[in-house]
């Protein structure tokens, strides 16, 4: 799994490539969303973006709408749409009904998770982890559907099946991004309590 980090501050991206180099992921970093744009523009291999909030020039949700934008194939058609999680401060995620109003609507938005700096090098694992595996879940509950088109004559196969795939694949992916969309909605019903205890906790 190849994790995209995006953080203006080196030595945050430095140590979460050391950690999570440790645990066997792949990395690559950038210090800035227009970076962060070109390397998802030019490396499809990426299945996940760690990022700030905050960025140079752009924040984390104009860099997950631009990413959105960006049509991501490979040799076996559209590539599954990659998870964002988002990197808070404590004074940034607690400190004013702004920054929980950006919070939200990043989460509203399709953003997977909301991660506190300094971040739980256990718990950023496990939350990767258990995504990959969803994924892979997804895919393999996609393989029957295709089937059948195996036995479609040469010549027929050769021209059909390319745009019959691609655009299955668009609408499942559509349909997994709703749902999800849903699911964040709910918790973006909850974000303040969450919130409310993440202040706590660091006033302890």
């Amino acid at each position: 799994m190849k994790i995209l980090i995006v953080d203006e501050i080196g030595f945050i991206r430095q140590s979460l490539n050391q950690k999570l180099g440790r645990h066997h992921f792949e990395t690559v970093s950038a210090e800035s969303g227009e970076e962060a744009l070109l390397i998802l523009k030019t490396d499809f291999s990426i299945d996940a973006v760690l990022t700030s909030l905050f960025l140079p020039t752009m924040n984390a949700l104009e860099l997950y709408r631009a990413a959105a934008r960006i049509e991501r194939f490979n040799d076996e058609g559209v590539i599954p749409p990659l998870n964002f999680y988002l990197m808070v401060t404590k004074e940034h995620g607690t400190s004013s009904p702004k920054m929980k109003q950006l919070t939200r609507e990043a989460l509203a938005l399709g953003f997977r998770d909301l991660l506190i700096k300094p971040i739980d090098t256990d718990l950023l694992v496990s939350k990767l982890k258990n995504a990959a595996a969803l994924v892979r879940e997804e895919v393999d509950t996609d393989q029957p559907a295709e089937t059948p088109l195996q036995s479609d004559p040469p010549e027929i196969k050769d021209q059909s099946v390319p745009p019959v795939n691609s655009h299955n694949r668009i609408d499942q992916l559509k349909e997994m991004q709703n749902s999800l969309h849903a699911l964040k909605q709910e918790m973006c019903n909850s974000i303040d309590t969450l919130l409310e205890e993440v202040s706590r906790n660091s006033m302890q």
